[in-house]
């Protein structure tokens, strides 16, 4: 490691195509790489990476699709993305403009008394681990986050926080996922864990 590097910012924005991925991912293992990160922790770090940018991607370029009526890359909304690297610290955060994350459907999966497996909703919510690691916040107050896809619990696995906020094109953030949402903000942090 270069004991001159102290810290190494990267930010940039993109046009919604896959074809991001490869660069910032390409970049990322350069700079994870000067700090002495071990494979470990490039593993873990590059794919809670490319999964959160995969789906900004995915997310922007659906709205693209449905707002322009011949859809043309030229005029495609953009994604950003930037992180943060020291010896100890990844924080990253990938902005997008998507529909946002639907908080208010995955809040209702809520357990629902007077169900036939009401007790095995009970267990099953209190069980979940990640909930303890995201917060998801609408307007600045955190609301708890139930029913998560596939590829957010792998970033909660390799990530010790993530917290979600969604653009609002009238407020800022959003209450909720409605047709003045305009994207989402997601942040991810971890410590160093290997070495």
């Amino acid at each position: 490691m270069n004991s001159h590097i102290q810290k190494t910012n990267f930010v940039n924005s993109y046009q919604a195509s896959t074809s991001v991925v490869p660069e910032v991912i390409e970049k990322l293992i350069s700079d994870l790489k000067k700090y002495g990160y071990s494979q470990p922790d490039i593993d873990e770090i590059v794919l809670s990476l490319d999964e959160a940018i995969t789906n900004a991607i995915q997310v922007t370029l659906e709205i693209n699709r449905e707002n322009l009526p011949a859809y043309e890359s030229s005029e495609a909304r953009d994604i950003t993305v930037r992180y943060t690297i020291t010896g100890e610290i990844f924080d990253a955060t990938i902005i997008d403009h998507g529909k946002g994350l639907d908080i208010f459907s995955i809040l209702n999966a809520t357990p629902q008394m007077g169900s036939k497996n009401y007790i095995n909703q009970i267990i099953s919510y209190a069980s979940d681990s990640e909930q303890q690691k995201i917060k998801v916040r609408v307007n600045g107050k955190e609301v708890p986050l139930r029913g998560i896809g596939a590829g957010l619990k792998i970033i909660l696995n390799f990530m010790d926080t993530v917290t979600i906020d969604l653009i609002d094109k009238e407020h800022v953030i959003t209450q909720s996922v409605t047709e003045h949402t305009d994207g989402t903000i997601f942040n991810m942090k971890r410590k160093r864990r290997y070495r």
